[in-house]
């Protein structure tokens, strides 16, 4: 049987999860994406309870890796940001429910490195932080 005909949420001759896989969350919606030697790959979704997208991104390895975005129930955007062998990593930005940038600044291995911003709803500036990065 090749990679495209296993069955959802199979596992392989050594009890791995193997293809495409389908578990639900606890609040009743479910993770969606495929399992290689038993661990994440790939691109996931979560999915709300009513089938709206709620996240999207990245594993590698069995971790969180690469790009990730988070929306709200009304399906605007919420936040997006990377991560980095399971660490959050680089650029990541916030929203408001109206659209308006609430928010920014880097990550370097979980920790906020550099200037964030956060914003007014009106755009301007309300306040810069500078965070050392890490030793």
């Amino acid at each position: 049987m090749t990679r495209e005909e296993t069955p959802p949420n199979a596992t392989d001759d050594q009890g791995r999860r193997t293809g495409l896989w389908e578990e639900r969350d606890d609040h009743g919606g479910v993770m969606r994406g495929e399992y290689l030697d038993g661990l994440r790959t790939g691109t996931w979704q979560h999915l709300s309870a009513q089938g709206r997208l709620r996240s999207e991104g990245g594993y590698a390895v069995g971790e969180l890796q690469g790009s990730w975005t988070w929306w709200r129930a009304d399906g605007s955007r919420l936040q997006e940001g990377a991560f980095e062998g399971g660490a959050r990593s680089g650029r990541w930005r916030r929203w408001s429910a109206a659209g308006a940038l609430l928010d920014e600044g880097d990550y370097r291995g979980e920790k906020k490195v550099g200037t964030w911003v956060s914003y007014h709803p009106d755009g301007s500036v309300r306040a810069t932080k500078d965070y050392r990065a890490p030793a």
